[in-house]
């Protein structure tokens, strides 16, 4: 509930600069006093909030095929621009196998790109191009998926000139929520899925993804040290298990769509401020 009440105050908000940008001081007090203030965040809570959703229930719901005991989504509320720091599940029981690891890995990013898409179609098809780029604000970074659609919604417009929608912020949120659980390392989903189709094989993969997180801490973004920092405390290598089963050629293909994903929707830099 808190964090309903927490997308909805920020949707609102985001609602209102893109809509509104011109509005008076005493107008913007008064809007926010009326009803109609939170009615204008339903647009982007309800799509942030059923994108990470889809995405927790896909781990819920293939962790339940497996008898894999694990406990249903919950969201947590955040005072940050998008008012949640995302939901979670916990697996409490044991994954049997090596198939099994790779399913509960990948159905949460899979399921949560695929609704992200919708919305951010919509999102793109409604976003205004500016005449000028606002002193003062804050740019996106843009994934390639966002580059490539740029060209097909904005052609010969600058990306610093796209003033994005509200349900195409939420797609955008989506994106990168996805993208970072698919980092390969540690018990993130693509430490998962990389230890499902590598075996202990991943831990060079992780190790190397661990140094690539610092550089990025360092010369792009400076909170990918604190995901380098995470990572380390819980262990940068995936806890090693003993499986088997192999995974077969549908799985496989599987794990290039989700890699062709995460190329997708990675973001080095995901926030600039025009100064």
């Amino acid at each position: 509930m808190l964090t309903f009440v927490s997308t909805l105050f920020w949707g609102a908000l985001h609602w209102i600069s893109f809509y509104y940008p011109n509005l008076k001081e005493t107008e913007l007090i008064n809007l926010f006093l009326s009803g109609e203030f939170l009615l204008m965040g339903l647009p982007f809570s309800f799509s942030i909030m059923l994108i990470l959703l889809s995405h927790e229930m896909g781990h819920y719901l293939m962790a339940k095929k497996y008898g894999v005991d694990a406990t249903l989504p919950y969201f947590i509320p955040a005072p940050n621009i998008i008012g949640t720091f995302g939901a979670v599940i916990k697996i409490r029981g044991v994954i049997p196998s090596r198939k099994a690891l790779f399913d509960v890995g990948a159905a949460g990013p899979i399921t949560g790109f695929i609704v992200s898409i919708p919305f951010l179609l919509y999102g793109l098809s409604h976003s205004r191009v500016l005449a000028k780029i606002p002193q003062g604000g804050l740019s996106l970074g843009e994934p390639l998926l966002f580059k490539l659609l740029y060209k097909f919604y904005f052609p010969s417009v600058p990306s610093d000139n796209i003033l994005i929608h509200p349900i195409g912020f939420a797609a955008w949120v989506g994106l990168f929520v996805t993208s970072l659980n698919l980092i390969p390392i540690s018990q993130l989903d693509g430490g998962h899925i990389s230890y499902a189709v590598l075996g202990k094989d991943s831990n060079k993969l992780s190790f190397a993804v661990f140094v690539f997180l610092i550089y990025l801490g360092i010369f792009k973004w400076w909170v990918w040290l604190i995901w380098a920092g995470f990572a380390a405390l819980i262990g940068v290598y995936h806890p090693a298990f003993e499986y088997e089963d192999g995974l077969d050629l549908v799985r496989i293909l599987i794990a290039i769509f989700v890699l062709i994903v995460f190329f997708l929707t990675f973001i080095p830099q995901p926030f600039t401020f025009n100064l």
